[in-house]
């Protein structure tokens, strides 16, 4: 049969849902060059926010109208399964990265599999699930504790990638911080094996959550010392006050959350840190609200994600008072225009230097995205191959990126 595969929300489930794909492949089945040649279309759902699994919904009904097959994967398969029962009962479901009952439920093919092409970038998840308790988060109902693969899959497939082309290596899971913490080993101890891989490559890890980070500060800091690394750190804090952390038992207090931006920091003064914010929480006070702008005021952030409070079904979360709508969008706009002035910041006072790139993309005619050793974007008004690296000097900033020229 033919399946075209897509990949929703993070970059963990789309690095499953690739998986997927590749074991299709090697089972024998035609892969679509697009949803509509496919006879079945496996997705690979988020569920992260309500207006999220809304869309997702929406993809299913629209497939289903167009007589294709439907195999519905990533979170949603196992954290709205009543949901999907009821609304589309002749989905099969498959839970997050499970490739064998993908296999179980397409078997075999009649085609010699293709040779895909190695992309640029190669996501490798690490992990899948979480440690966390916070009370407005369906990752655990959808994923389950943390179950981390072994390091030695994870470093052939990442010399595998590498041999193949690739030049960027993203390590993804719901939380990278958790790796290890269903064995004997650690994202300490992973890093520390990926140093030893042949090529030259970048190689970026993903989202962190304090309370996993906090206490080992310094041994995780070492571990990005390999000069491939990316000096690159999601650290997610949520709020900035600390009353509203614990309504939304994130596990950690602000002081744990500054010990490791700044031990970070003293490793790697210009690394890229980029968090997460929600906006409009349950019990958010203005007082609350002023505590957050601070907080991201005395950080200085490259990047912000500012959301919504969106409640999710089945989580505590959902049966709190809801604040009014309007002082959320406020709030909301509020944190918006100062990320913006935050970012642009950070990233001007780089205007005037020198530094090291890799072509990642050049999807806009005449120009080239670049990243950095801290994985700033940086683009050159040019177009040049994928893959390699160029000296180029920082000659302009906006928010968001920077502009450079080849020296």
């Amino acid at each position: 049969m033919s399946i075209w595969f897509e990949g929703y929300g993070c970059t963990a489930n789309q690095g499953e849902t690739l998986e997927m794909r590749d074991h299709a492949n090697q089972l024998g089945h035609e892969l679509a060059s697009s949803s509509d040649s496919a006879r079945t279309v496996v997705l690979g759902t988020c569920t992260v926010i309500e207006s999220t699994q809304n869309k997702m919904e929406k993809r299913i009904s629209e497939l289903m109208d167009q007589g294709k097959k439907v195999i519905v994967s990533g979170c949603m398969a196992t954290a709205d399964t009543k949901i999907l029962g009821e609304k589309f009962p002749e989905a099969p479901l498959v839970s997050p990265g499970d490739i064998g009952g993908l296999g179980d439920l397409i078997g075999r093919g009649g085609c010699k599999p293709e040779t895909l092409d190695s992309p640029l970038a190669a996501i490798l998840p690490i992990s899948s699930g979480c440690l966390g308790r916070c009370t407005y988060c369906a990752t655990l109902r959808a994923r389950g504790r943390v179950t981390s693969r072994s390091v030695n899959d994870i470093f052939f497939k990442a010399q595998y990638a590498i041999d193949s082309g690739s030049k960027e290596l993203l390590l993804t899971s719901q939380d990278n911080g958790a790796f290890g913490a269903d064995s004997d080993s650690s994202l300490e101890n992973l890093l520390n094996e990926l140093s030893h891989l042949d090529g030259e490559f970048r190689l970026r890890v993903g989202m962190l959550n304090p309370m996993l980070v906090a206490g080992r500060s310094k041994e995780m800091a070492k571990a990005w010392g390999d000069s491939r690394t990316y000096k690159f750190l999601h650290l997610p804090i949520q709020s900035g006050s600390q009353k509203i952390l614990d309504s939304m038992i994130r596990d950690h207090t602000l002081e744990e959350f500054w010990e490791v931006v700044e031990v970070f920091r003293d490793y790697y003064p210009e690394m890229m840190i980029i968090t997460d914010i929600i906006t409009g929480f349950p019990g958010e006070t203005d007082e609350d609200h002023q505590e957050t702008v601070d907080l991201l005021n005395q950080l200085s952030p490259d990047l912000v994600n500012v959301t919504r409070f969106s409640p999710r079904k089945g989580t505590p979360a959902s049966r709190y008072k809801r604040i009014n709508g309007r002082i959320v969008k406020k709030r909301s706009r509020e944190l918006t225009n100062l990320r913006k002035e935050l970012g642009a910041k950070s990233f001007k006072r780089f205007v005037g230097k020198e530094t090291s790139v890799l072509t990642v993309e050049n999807k806009r005619k005449g120009s080239t995205l670049c990243r950095d050793d801290n994985y700033r974007p940086i683009i050159l008004k040019q177009e040049l191959p994928l893959g390699e690296f160029y000296d180029v000097k920082i000659i302009d900033s906006e928010y968001g990126f920077m502009t450079a020229i080849l020296v």
